[in-house]
């Protein structure tokens, strides 16, 4: 009997001492990993508070070593403005937040708000604060928009080529000083330039605008690009009216019709093909009906 009630003690006894382990490990690993900073990276617009909010949505988000393992193999939600969110440990109570954003690629005005989208229409950000070279869109009737939620534009073809033309503008690294949206479709305005583009946008249609703006410079009109589809298709500029003043200047100078200016390849964007063709020099306009088409292309 008493060997057996030995026997018995020791087993408790090392039960005992099991638990007090497996408690001492839990207790150490729950202290050792309990979170106690979070560091956000890659972030430029989406505020640290947001994404670190996102992150301890649950009860078990104060152990960095549990946010490691669901972030590393879980499938997890993230804020509305970003396409990724990795998750790391800087020390066993230091967590690091990487992030990557969703591209802003325009704006439009709401009340007192900037709504700026991504490329797919998305909201991605409001505030009082202007993101530089952001283009903003003008003309447009948005509506009330929310934060991660699509722009509601009456117009599925119009929102397109909003989309369409915000997208090239940045692809081209064009820097137009307004994005109009009118009936006719989008215009564009550099300077003294609106580049009328309709609504049916293309990267064709984009590729054009860089060189021949170069070939325009210091000139004011409206070069017509909504009906280009193709290397076969001319555009036109139209000059502005000249002022009763230049035109007084000018009046003893040569004119004579410009007939169709430089001829242009567009194998990889425009280029003259000989030093010989008669486009506009500066010196030389036939004005008419207080305006020209010019074709130029």
């Amino acid at each position: 009997m008493a060997k057996r009630r030995r026997k018995k003690s020791h087993r408790l006894y090392a039960l005992i001492v099991i638990l007090l382990g497996i408690a001492i490990i839990a207790a150490t690993f729950l202290l050792l990993f309990y979170v106690q900073k979070i560091e956000v990276k890659g972030n430029e617009y989406t505020e640290d508070k947001v994404i670190i909010e996102s992150v301890q949505e649950d009860r078990f988000s104060f152990n960095s070593m549990y946010l490691l393992i669901k972030y590393r193999f879980a499938k997890h939600d993230v804020p509305g403005s970003l396409t990724s969110m990795k998750v790391s440990l800087k020390n066993p109570w230091t967590v690091k937040i990487t992030v990557q954003e969703k591209p802003i690629i325009g704006y439009l005005y709401e009340s007192d708000n900037y709504v700026f989208f991504d490329k797919e229409g998305m909201v991605v950000l409001k505030g009082r604060e202007m993101i530089a070279e952001v283009p903003c869109i003008e003309g447009i009737d948005i509506g009330k928009t929310k934060l991660y939620e699509p722009l509601q534009v009456k117009s599925e073809k119009l929102l397109k080529a909003i989309l369409s033309v915000a997208q090239e503008v940045e692809n081209f690294e064009l820097k137009p000083d307004r994005i109009v949206c009118t009936d006719e479709g989008i215009e564009l305005y550099f300077g003294n330039i609106r580049v009328m583009l309709g609504t049916d946008i293309n990267t064709e249609k984009m590729a054009q605008i860089s060189p021949i703006l170069a070939k325009l410079e210091g000139r004011a009109g409206t070069l017509h690009l909504e009906h280009f589809e193709s290397e076969t298709n001319s555009i036109t500029f139209t000059a502005d009216s000249p002022a009763e003043d230049s035109e007084a200047d000018t009046a003893d100078e040569p004119s004579g019709a410009d007939d169709g200016g430089d001829d242009v390849s567009s194998d990889d964007g425009y280029s003259e093909e000989s030093e010989d063709d008669d486009y506009y020099d500066g010196e030389s306009d036939d004005y008419y009906d207080d305006s020209y088409d010019e074709e130029i292309y």
